[in-house]
């Protein structure tokens, strides 16, 4: 910095200039001197305000240096988190996709399944629907059967040679074994004849039913004579049953693909065999309708 020397030259007020004049050239010079100190002052103080600021500046520029630093350091850190998290979430998001589709592909499945199972329970039902209605036609036919049974046949029932029962749609003929045959005979006799001709015509006219001639006998044992053409009541029940299902078949015409015959013997009582009327009610013949297979 440079410094401002003023000189005052003194020159023999003699020579040059009267004396007031000097005195005013010396308060001129001194003001000048006083001046250029308070510069010079000035300056020194704008130096040291300066060289404080330069200092000062200095000081919060390296601050804002390491500041910098720290914030590049701690960006860094903050951007390989992020790239981890990133690469994270990027993960889980994938996850989420996976498992996205393998819950709607499930779903489509159980759709689907739901779907079966929808339309094989309508089906189901439809069916049912169908098998009752079958089921109600048939009793309504069994119904009818049984009426026209019991029309025709008022007398015999009244005399209690035969019972006709109607249950879920199975019909049943109990014959007392006097009304169709004589004792320990398989022949079937004249009033049994008609009686059999007033149910195979009812009989003729029931569809969809297999006809089940079946004989009974009570436990008294095949003795005497009677042994050497039917050794036990299985073979007297059979042979009676036979009679029954022929004499259908050629006498009323009822189709023989329906018929069957069967022999019981003392196996199958409905009453105890320890009275003359429960053996009574044991010899019998029973004619059964039931759903054809």
């Amino acid at each position: 910095m440079k410094r401002y020397v003023f000189l005052l030259l003194v020159l023999p007020a003699a020579a040059c200039v009267t004396a007031s004049k000097y005195k005013a050239q010396q308060s001129e010079a001194l003001e000048q001197k006083k001046r250029g100190d308070d510069i010079q002052s000035a300056f020194d103080a704008y130096k040291s305000s300066s060289t404080a600021e330069v200092t000062d500046l200095t000081s919060k520029l390296k601050a804002s240096g390491d500041t910098l630093a720290s914030l590049q350091i701690s960006n860094k850190d903050l951007q390989q988190s992020l790239d981890a998290n990133k690469s994270k979430l990027a993960e889980k998001v994938s996850a989420l996709i996976k498992d996205r589709d393998a819950l709607a592909a499930k779903n489509n499945d159980q759709a689907a399944q739901i779907d079966d199972l929808q339309k094989k329970l309508d089906d189901a039902n439809a069916a049912k629907a169908a098998a009752e209605a079958a089921a109600a036609a048939e009793i309504e036919k069994t119904k009818k059967s049984y009426e026209d049974l019991t029309a025709g046949l008022k007398s015999e029932i009244a005399a209690g040679q035969i019972q006709i029962t109607s249950l879920k749609g199975k019909l049943t003929v109990n014959m007392v074994d006097k009304i169709l045959f004589d004792s320990g005979k398989a022949e079937i006799k004249g009033d049994g004849r008609k009686v059999l001709d007033k149910v195979g015509e009812v009989l003729k006219g029931v569809a969809g039913k297999a006809i089940n001639i079946e004989g009974h006998t009570d436990n008294v044992p095949i003795a005497g004579d009677l042994r050497s053409k039917y050794a036990t009541n299985w073979e007297l029940s059979t042979a009676r049953a036979t009679s029954v299902a022929r004499y259908l078949q050629d006498n009323d015409k009822v189709d023989p693909t329906r018929l069957v015959a069967a022999g019981f013997g003392e196996y199958h009582p409905i009453a105890a065999n320890d009275t003359p009327e429960g053996r009574a009610q044991n010899r019998r013949i029973e004619i059964v309708l039931v759903p054809k297979e």
